[in-house]
Formats: structure tokens, C-alpha cells, sequence
């Protein structure tokens, strides 16, 4: 049962992560938005993906220990998890240029 759990939580993960990116998308052509708000919206979007790599690592390291898995299937769950990793510093060099360009 918790192992079921455990799976549709990665599920959730890889399956919320896309819809975030085109969010972003969408902030970032965004031309009536005050500064305030834009800043908001990338801090929330980064701490989405944050809370994303913390869930995926839990998650993987509950795997692990309660079920076992070939040395092979632990290696395709961190790789999984570290590559939302770059998501999250992508998502903060955007709010960089993004500021530079309509922030105070």
C-alpha cells in the first residue's frame, strides 16, 4: 500500500513540474503585471520546484529502503531527482534577466 503511495507521489511530481515551466513562460511575457507582483510569482514558482526535488527525494529514499531496488532503478531515481535541480537554477537566472528588464 505505502509503496502505491510512494509511486503516485512521483507521479504528482512529474506531472506538475511541466505545467510550472509554462507558467513561467507565461509570467515572462506578461506586460501588465507590476514589478511586485512578478517577483512574487517566480519566488512561488521556485519554491514549487523546490518543494518538488525535497518530495522526489523523500520519496526515492523511501523506495530505497523499504522495497530495495536494483542498484541500477536507485540510480534512474536520483538521476530523476537531480534533474529538476537545474530547472530550479534555470527558473532563477530567468528572475535575473527578468528583473533587469522590468524590475526597479
Amino acid at each position: 500500500m505505502s509503496v502505491d503511495v510512494a509511486t503516485a507521489l512521483f507521479q504528482m511530481v512529474a506531472l506538475a513540474v511541466p505545467p510550472i515551466a509554462v507558467l513561467i513562460q507565461m509570467l515572462r511575457k506578461s506586460e501588465n503585471l507590476p514589478w511586485r507582483y512578478r517577483k512574487w510569482s517566480f519566488g512561488l514558482a521556485i519554491l514549487s520546484v523546490v518543494s518538488f526535488i525535497a518530495t522526489g527525494t523523500l520519496v526515492a529514499a523511501y523506495l530505497i529502503i523499504h522495497t530495495g531496488p536494483p542498484l541500477l532503478l536507485q540510480a534512474g531515481l536520483a538521476l530523476a531527482i537531480l534533474g529538476l535541480v537545474p530547472f530550479s537554477l534555470f527558473t532563477g537566472i530567468l528572475y535575473k534577466e527578468h528583473k533587469s528588464e522590468h524590475g526597479p
